[in-house]
């Protein structure tokens, strides 16, 4: 038996992840999900992640939690309080990381007897952060091996103690060929356990099938954050309709940015043309992505190091996409081929390229065609399924013959 270890599940976020854990369950692998956080309430959840609550295990009652980890600790004291000491000391530069670290230790303590109990033989986390930790100390106390997967700002950002980690795993996976390189040169003599594996999409969840698309429709997806760039996005739509342009911007998602968003959308007085739709499960953004005529999303670099998975999805969904040259982009996009790239921060570049790609159907149409090949060629999930499934059978086999 494998288990998952994860921030929480679900997510409104991770996508990508829940399409992963949706088909490792439909080829039988046998596992279970830890969430070191508890279940999300007030949001509807998707179809899939419903499917998949059975086997998720949340953390105890406080009261509870204290118990099972203070219990852990008493017949382990040497390993559970160098583990303590080690992750503090690994965080100790950075205390708001200090603090979250050491807020998910007393999970990772219960989460290690539930684990023996089940006969879990390998563990991998989704985040080299917290999770990663958290299965970095399970495995300490334990002895099961872990893997791990590294995608954005976990690994260029948040990486105190990221070398240590890699070191210990079993394997790690990353997104990207770019992440593969960066993580293989923090620890070079450990490079050859790092592997790409995109992340896929279900190319036939998201074909069109001759679903109309909405002329002058643009469409974003994604956490409202700053570091999205839906401010500029925002921008541009209100520069087209002072250029005359009939175009309108719906974006899905939601964060701590709405208020910003919704107060800018007053000032430029795009009511009638910008909707915040808030967060929607995937069945419903698909259609979305149906009825775009374009699919956009201008990235700030400093936060963003993978490959948006909106990108992916738009492409996968047919439709042309106009983002900003991020670090991995190259692995999807070619700038005039398969997509449009602009500046960052630049309302009126973005808004240049979407005219450009709404005033030439043909064109946007060739774009999403190329792109939607190279979604297949590269993240086609029944290939990107199979590889994970590959790499933790043979974990579960390596650690039953342990």
């Amino acid at each position: 038996m494998l288990a998952f270890v994860v921030n929480q599940f679900p997510r409104q976020v991770d996508a990508y992840f829940l399409r992963e854990l949706s088909g490792l369950a439909d080829r039988g692998l046998d596992f279970a999900l830890y969430s070191l956080l508890p279940a999300p309430r007030g949001w509807k959840i998707h179809a899939d992640a419903q499917k998949l609550l059975p086997r998720t295990v949340y953390p105890p009652s406080p009261g509870a939690l204290v118990g099972a980890s203070v219990g852990r600790a008493l017949r382990s004291p040497s390993t559970s309080l160098g583990s303590i000491s080690r992750v503090a000391w690994g965080h100790r530069r950075l205390p708001d990381q200090l603090a979250k670290a050491l807020a998910i230790l007393p999970q990772s303590l219960a989460f290690a007897d539930d684990m023996k109990r089940r006969g879990v033989r390998h563990m991998h986390a989704n985040w080299a952060t917290y999770p990663a930790t958290a299965a970095w100390t399970i495995s300490r106390l334990t002895g099961i091996p872990f893997s791990f997967s590294g995608h954005a700002t976990d690994i260029f950002v948040h990486k105190a103690m990221l070398p240590e980690k890699i070191a210990a795993a079993r394997f790690v996976v990353t997104c990207t060929g770019f992440n593969r390189g960066y993580l293989a040169g923090l620890a070079p003599a450990h490079a050859s356990r790092i592997e790409t594996v995109y992340h896929g999409v279900d190319l036939e969840r998201f074909e069109r099938h001759g679903a109309p698309r909405e002329r002058d429709l643009v469409v974003s997806v994604g956490t409202l954050r700053a570091c999205k760039g839906f401010d500029d996005l925002i921008r541009a739509t209100g520069l087209l309709r002072d250029r005359g342009r009939a175009t309108r911007l719906e974006i899905v998602g939601e964060g701590e940015d709405r208020p910003g968003l919704e107060a800018l959308i007053a000032e430029l007085r795009l009511g009638d043309r910008v909707s915040l739709l808030g967060y929607r499960p995937q069945e419903e953004v698909v259609p979305a992505y149906h009825r775009a005529s374009a699919v956009v999303l201008p990235a700030h670099h400093e936060d963003h190091f993978g490959i948006p998975n909106i990108l992916i999805e738009g492409l996968a969904a047919g439709a042309p996409v106009v983002c900003t040259e991020l670090p991995s982009l190259g692995e999807l996009v070619e700038h005039g081929r398969s997509g449009l790239f602009v500046p960052e921060r630049d309302p009126e570049r973005l808004a240049d390229a979407i005219a450009e790609l709404l005033d030439d159907p043909e064109r946007g149409a060739a774009m999403a065609a190329e792109g939607r090949r190279r979604v297949a060629e590269r993240f086609d999930m029944r290939r990107t399924v199979d590889r994970l499934f590959e790499k933790f059978r043979e974990a579960d086999a390596a650690g039953a013959a342990a």
